[in-house]
């Protein structure tokens, strides 16, 4: 009997998707057609996936038995960032590192298919077999927020941050920050109001709190903008939220919106010096949104742990059309705050499941007996976002129709109050195969192997970049042509070539 133990690998938008891979039935010489149904007999060359590895010759999973831990509790998360830094470095002809690819920020840039609640968030699952493990299952939690069009919105606070270093001039940076703010400053009210400030060696207010009525002022002074000297980030996001606290106004929201390549070379460079400065100030009220520009000479982990402390969101801008749909088209829900100190809890019965891990959420994982502990900070989830934790769930021989897994999150509404929401699923609700699952599933599926692949995960020594490639082949069609998936299978095929 293999003994499992916990190994998280990988997950952030509104919506909270879980992948959970069961083990209940046997693999024989079961194998993927790649026609959505698995049939017996002999090796076929045309096969997208190959047999099944006999279970004592599988790479270890690095799975969590439930008989000595059934929970898994995080954060919730719904950055981008890591995606689109991914598909950034690919147009170059580069790689990013493995360890900024976050499995959650690859699915949660895709759009979903999870009902909306009418408040607050919801949840949802469902399940298919994994066709290069037919005994085992996908199992997708997904967690969705209220639309944004369905919140009214109260006029904002924004204090723009902007690095001005001299590694801005590297790449087109500066360039496309301005691009981006020029695009955010045109889809703001004449009610709202901009501040701004510029950072190099030291941070200077360039442009004092403006209605955003006085678009041309707001735009002459983005023309200005140009890089410098050295980075004092944590000189630039303090003035940044000084100027925010300054703006603060009954009846109004207050964000920072900090636009950088992350680098910081003088002042306070320490990330826990500067993180500990966003997390206080994050508890006063004020969100962070970071936004990474720039493919080289860029630092990942201090922009993403600086949204994950401020109660943010992390995004990176690799395009003008990306700008446009975080700026104009995300804007009115990227302000709006759906649900506060978010968290979701997974809770897996021990007698029917044998081993699960989590893809994603490494730096966002909770202790189990603090999931309802409100003082502990969970993460922000805004209006129209969606999220998806995938995990990979063994089922134990005999396993029965009862419930083998139970998705909780648990936030603060606008009055402050605790709210819970909860979804099951049955081993007998689960798809045949991807092809018989939800298209948005098999999307995902998709998604989890091409970041498993990116970091040489497990699943990379049982499918081959082939069946990578030919299993994202078939998701354009099944899902009517989405601009989006189907710039995701030219990215599988340039990546994996």
């Amino acid at each position: 009997m293999m003994i499992y133990r916990r190994r998280m690998i990988g997950l952030a938008g509104a919506t909270l998707a879980a992948v959970v891979v069961l083990t209940g039935c046997t693999a024989g010489d079961s194998q993927w057609d790649g026609s959505g149904t698995i049939e017996p007999g002999p090796d076929r060359a045309e096969a997208p996936y190959p047999d099944p590895v006999p279970s004592e010759l599988a790479p270890d999973l690095g799975m969590t038995d439930p008989a000595r831990d059934a929970l898994s509790t995080f954060a919730l998360d719904i950055d981008t960032g890591s995606y689109t830094r991914f598909r950034d470095a690919v147009a170059n002809g580069r790689s990013i590192d493995p360890s900024e690819v976050r499995t959650e920020e690859f699915v949660n840039y895709f759009a979903q298919d999870y009902p909306t609640p009418e408040r607050g968030l919801g949840v949802s699952i469902d399940a298919t077999v994994l066709p290069f493990r037919p005994e085992h299952r996908l199992v997708r939690v997904g967690i969705s927020s209220t639309p944004a069009s369905s919140i009214t919105r109260v006029d904002a606070d924004l204090a723009l941050v902007v690095d001005c270093s001299g590694s801005m001039d590297e790449a087109g940076k500066m360039e496309t920050t301005k691009s981006a703010l020029r695009t955010l400053v045109s889809s703001l009210r004449p009610t709202d109001r901009v501040a701004m400030v510029c950072y190099s060696t030291e941070a200077d207010v360039v442009l004092e709190p403006t209605p955003a009525s006085e678009r041309d002022g707001i735009l002459a002074a983005i023309d200005e903008l140009a890089p410098r000297d050295s980075t004092n980030a944590a000189a630039g996001l303090a003035l940044g939220y000084d100027v925010a606290m300054s703006m603060r106004t009954e009846g109004r929201m207050t964000r920072v919106i900090l636009i950088s390549d992350g680098v910081a070379n003088v002042g306070e460079t320490d990330p826990e010096g500067i993180l500990a400065r966003i997390s206080t100030q994050a508890k006063a009220g004020i969100n962070l949104i970071s936004v990474g520009v720039g493919i080289t000479t860029y630092n990942d982990h201090l922009l993403e742990q600086l949204a994950n402390q401020g109660d943010g969101w992390h995004v990176y801008i690799d395009t003008a059309a990306e700008a446009e749909r975080v700026f104009a088209t995300g804007l009115t829900g990227s302000l709006v705050v759906a649900a506060t100190d978010a968290r979701a809890q997974v809770e897996f019965d021990p007698a029917q499941v044998s081993g699960y891990r989590l893809l994603g959420y490494e730096n966002r994982a909770i202790a189990d007996e603090d999931f309802r502990n409100d003082a502990i900070d969970g993460g922000e989830v805004f209006a129209g976002h969606a999220t998806t934790a995938l995990y990979e769930v063994a089922l134990r021989e005999g396993w029965s129709q009862e419930p083998f897994v139970t998705a909780t999150v648990r936030y603060l509404d606008d009055t402050g109050r605790a709210v819970e929401a909860s979804a099951t699923l049955a081993g007998s609700a689960c798809a045949t195969s991807p092809r018989e699952a939800s298209p948005r599933l098999r999307q995902d599926l998709v998604v989890a192997l091409l970041t498993d692949r990116l970091v040489g995960g497990p699943w990379s020594a049982i499918v081959s970049a082939a069946d990578l490639r030919a299993e994202a082949e078939g998701l354009p069609a099944a899902l009517d042509g989405d601009p989006d998936v189907t710039q995701l299978v030219d990215l599988v095929n340039r990546a994996t070539a």
